[in-house]
């Protein structure tokens, strides 16, 4: 797709968008506990560690998370992962399911491989693939799988979640093989444009003004919503090797002039229009003290401002993988098996 040194050519139309594993520990199946969610501004939010995430999970927001993994794979160009993964890996877990889209995709492309997904959250689908299993679990606890258990480990869109990366990667890197993989996708939560359509005092540098309070309520809740910009480093840190950067653009709306990139923007417009105010209401109401009403008129104006194709915004996803070291003195990078 595009990368971040290269520039996306806006068209010259104006008219806008339309709008397996056998592992004992703290992990939990469905109970009444678990399934009697919270209602807050009328949303539905996760019962098990209460407010330890900040999105909702009721079907308004599964679906936009379904919407975000199609733009994913648009982006990557059909691909579930950059890792250098061999088709025989053992097993893999996916850090924060979500609906699970991603570890039933991985599942049915490496049918030998078992898949584990974890979640806060018991909203996945009961009709998977046969190597494919979930469970609800914290990712910030103590992991309960043996050490070196992993082939792969996959993180995807955790920004605000976790309170201490470090130690998460170093779980990580504990519990994956040697020569095994992590691999983390994040959304820089920022809009940005290499024409300059957006401006400060312009329709979307609301947006990054709602960014700039993310930030906020990243330090007041101590998770922080700007993963994407210390990933790499904090999994270098920890201890992993061959360390792979990439970034992407994703233009908002469907005003590329190539056509792979318009059908990309429209896209990432609808996951925008369907996702903001479920990514919007928790952190303002809660974390900064707006009422509903107040975040309401803010998502109308920038869903406007969003299908205005004259401001050629753009955000960018970060992608990260890293190597375990195959033995301490371990420099080249070798096939996850």
């Amino acid at each position: 797709m595009v990368g971040i040194e290269e520039t996306i050519t806006p068209s010259n139309a104006s008219r806008p968008d339309s709008g397996r594993f056998q592992i004992a520990g703290d992990t939990f199946s469905i109970d009444s506990s678990i399934s009697q969610y919270r209602i807050e501004n009328g949303r539905r939010y996760h019962a098990y560690r209460d407010g330890k995430y900040w999105a909702p999970n009721d079907d308004a927001q599964n679906e936009n998370l379904d919407i975000n993994h199609h733009t994913y794979l648009l982006a990557l160009e059909g691909r579930l992962f950059l890792a250098p993964l061999s088709k025989g890996i053992e097993r893999v877990l996916d850090l924060g399911t979500g609906t699970g889209i991603w570890a039933i995709d991985f599942a049915d492309e490496f049918p030998e491989t078992t898949v584990l997904g974890t979640d806060l959250s018991p909203i996945q689908p009961s009709l998977v693939p046969p190597n494919c299993m979930f469970e609800v679990d914290d990712a910030s606890d103590e992991w309960v799988y043996p050490p070196d258990y992993f082939d792969y480990v996959h993180i995807r869109s955790l920004f605000g979640s976790i309170d201490d990366w470090p130690k998460l990667y170093a779980r990580a890197l504990a519990h994956i093989k040697p020569g095994g993989y992590i691999e983390q996708f994040e959304i820089a939560v920022e809009l940005k444009s290499d024409d300059g359509t957006v401006v400060d005092g312009g329709p979307l540098a609301k947006f990054n003004e709602i960014c700039e309070m993310y930030h906020r309520a990243g330090e007041i809740s101590g998770q922080s919503f700007t993963i994407a910009d210390t990933m790499k480093a904090n999994i270098e840190a920890a201890g992993f090797i061959n360390i792979h950067e990439e970034t992407f653009k994703i233009p908002l709306g469907g005003w590329a002039a190539n056509p792979q990139l318009r059908e990309l923007g429209e896209w990432a417009l609808l996951s925008f229009d369907t996702g903001l105010e479920g990514y919007a209401m928790g952190v303002l109401t809660r974390y900064l003290g707006w009422s509903t009403n107040e975040v309401q008129v803010l998502l109308a104006q920038l869903r406007a401002a969003a299908r205005d194709r004259t401001i050629h915004s753009y955000y960018e996803i970060k992608v990260v993988y890293g190597q375990k070291p195959s033995l301490p003195s371990s420099t080249e990078p070798q096939p996850a098996s």
